[in-house]
């Protein structure tokens, strides 16, 4: 395989015309040289061609008609994350049912009624995360190892097992079993389906898709809140109700799963070339001028081309994602998910319902559903956002305005509680959505996803998982006993909490600032070229890659 190519090897300006149109020697050696040079320059532009698919050079409107089978595929992904946002928010919003709470509570409430233990609440989330870490990673080696369709069964196992100890539960240690498995199968999901859409992403729309990660998400949210809400004015104490809902996101998933193919590139690194071209007629079946000799060709080079820069031809392991070029990479994914936790998400989602009773909000169940409104009509948005104004300018905006919306919120506790307070700190609240949805809620599982090179893309996106679960635990056990105040190691923070967050936010926005490139358009080929060159993060929006200089595909500053 032809080495890497310097910038100055290859002429950027220089046409046919300007190589052979030089004044020309009687004896004819100058004729010799200028073919012999256009000759070079051809094969140059020929093997770097070659480097990349056919369909680089494709607008993304163009790749989003043309591409509509992957993009078909990536929505039936977002089932799964769906059914991940919906547990991950059940816990929360049953937290303020009366009839949970008659079920699982352990002490007086003072009132003569039940309450239930802030300490067993903190223990419910941090099991959940820990669980989601070690699914996480679990997701990666399964999915390396045995395939992304692989991965897919394991989580809806999960899911299924943690949905049925949910309905059988009867007192505190059977949810916490519940949460176990639902935890467990959440990781698995996004150890599993971020590398999966990525994969079958056009780079064109990439982003546009793996944006759908947080909107499918926020979906999830709103459907359990909208549950919770029907079951809250029809039979307060039905909570079980909401615990059966779960198998209506869950069904679809099921048979979603079923139908995904593998991903092409699982065969691809294990040299299986027959299944993997016909992977890609399935996926990519019916598009004008698709070769698939020159597809797997490419893929096979970009294989090749880690396995050069590795001096090995040995599996990955978990080590090579944090060596060299990989670990810019590695950390540059880990804050920007991280800035979901940082922003003050597990407040305001995780909690919602429960977050907007100790701030004294009336009737939390409907301000529970506006939301998650809002959050998703945002979201929607942001798939026009992450394409224009780039991946890097929203994580670095939002992280900042985060900041200082973290910090009115939390003054909204510091003064005296009035109905004209308690409706501002909703708006703000909402205004916070808001920035959320359009800044952090798709870019971070986005970044997560693209941000390493392919033959690490499993491992890398399972560790950025990981690390947020990590962080989910440490928030979520301890953002309970702020909000609470019934239970040892209560706090009665309340709005206050948001205090800490704001300082969270400010930290992340200037660790992200000189980690998080702008990936926006960029080809795996093209980020594996500006991390080997040691391009910094910062400035790689501007730099002109070898296909650009070439010719082959625009720059997009």
């Amino acid at each position: 395989m032809a080495s890497p190519m310097t910038h100055e090897e290859i002429p950027v300006a220089q046409t046919e015309a300007d190589t052979k149109g030089d004044v020309v020697k009687d004896d004819g050696i100058n004729v010799l040289i200028n073919d012999q040079q256009q000759d070079g320059y051809n094969n140059r532009i020929n093997v770097i061609e070659h480097e990349e698919s056919a369909f680089v050079g494709m607008s993304r409107m163009q790749a989003l008609r043309v591409f509509w089978r992957p993009t078909l595929f990536c929505y039936m992904c977002a089932f799964s994350v769906v059914m991940n946002g919906y547990q991950d928010s059940l816990p929360g919003g049953l937290l303020a049912n009366a009839g949970f709470i008659k079920q699982f509570g352990t002490i007086s409430d003072g009132e003569g009624g039940m309450a239930l233990d802030a300490q067993h609440i903190s223990v419910w989330s941090g099991v959940a995360y820990v669980a989601q870490f070690v699914g996480c990673l679990l997701g990666g080696v399964i999915s390396d190892r045995f395939g992304r369709k692989i991965g897919m069964h394991a989580l809806t196992l999960g899911y299924a097992l943690g949905v049925i100890v949910e309905m059988v539960a009867k007192d505190w240690r059977h949810w916490l079993a519940a949460k176990l498995f639902t935890g467990l199968g959440g990781g698995l999901a996004q150890g599993t389906m971020l590398s999966y859409m990525n994969e079958i992403s056009p780079a064109q729309i990439r982003g546009y898709l793996l944006s759908t990660y947080g909107a499918a998400y926020a979906v999830g949210q709103l459907f359990i809140a909208i549950a919770l809400q029907i079951v809250d004015t029809t039979d307060p104490e039905g909570y079980l109700k909401a615990v059966y809902s779960e198998w209506v996101v869950l069904g679809p998933w099921i048979i979603m799963s079923l139908l995904l193919p593998e991903s092409p590139w699982h065969y691809a690194r294990q040299g299986r070339e027959d299944l993997t071209k016909e992977l890609l007629n399935r996926i990519y079946k019916g598009i004008s001028g698709y070769d698939t000799d020159r597809e797997y060709a490419v893929m096979v080079m970009e294989i090749e081309r880690e396995k050069e820069a590795r001096h090995t031809n040995k599996q990955t392991s978990w080590k090579d994602i944090l060596v060299g070029p990989n670990l810019k990479r590695t950390f540059a994914g880990v804050c920007a998910l991280a800035m979901q936790n940082w922003v003050g998400s597990s407040v305001v989602f995780n909690y919602t319902t429960y977050f907007f009773q100790q701030a004294g909000i009336p009737q939390p169940f409907q301000a529970n559903v506006i939301v998650y409104c809002i959050l998703i009509g945002a979201n929607i948005v942001s798939f026009y956002l992450v394409e224009r104004a780039g991946r890097r300018s929203l994580i670095l905006y939002g992280g900042v305005a985060s900041a200082v919306l973290c910090v009115i919120i939390g003054t909204m506790g510091v003064i005296e509680q009035t109905t004209a307070t308690q409706s501002a700190s909703l708006a703000v609240i909402c205004m916070w959505v808001v920035v959320y949805a359009l800044c952090f809620a798709g870019t971070g599982w986005l970044l997560a996803g693209e941000i390493s090179t392919p033959r690490l893309r499993a491992k890398t996106a399972s560790f950025i998982a990981a690390t947020n679960a990590i962080a989910g635990t440490l928030y979520n056990t301890t953002v309970p006993l702020m909000l609470g105040s019934d239970g040892a190691g209560a706090r009665n923070w309340g709005l206050k909490t948001l205090y800490m967050f704001a300082i969270l936010s400010a930290v992340g926005t200037v660790l992200c600032f000189f980690l998080v490139p702008e990936t926006k358009g960029r080809t795996f080929n093209e980020l594996d070229e500006m991390y080997e060159a040691g391009i910094a993060p910062r400035k790689m929006k501007k730099y002109i890659t070898r296909i650009e200089e070439a010719g082959l595909k625009v720059h997009s500053a």
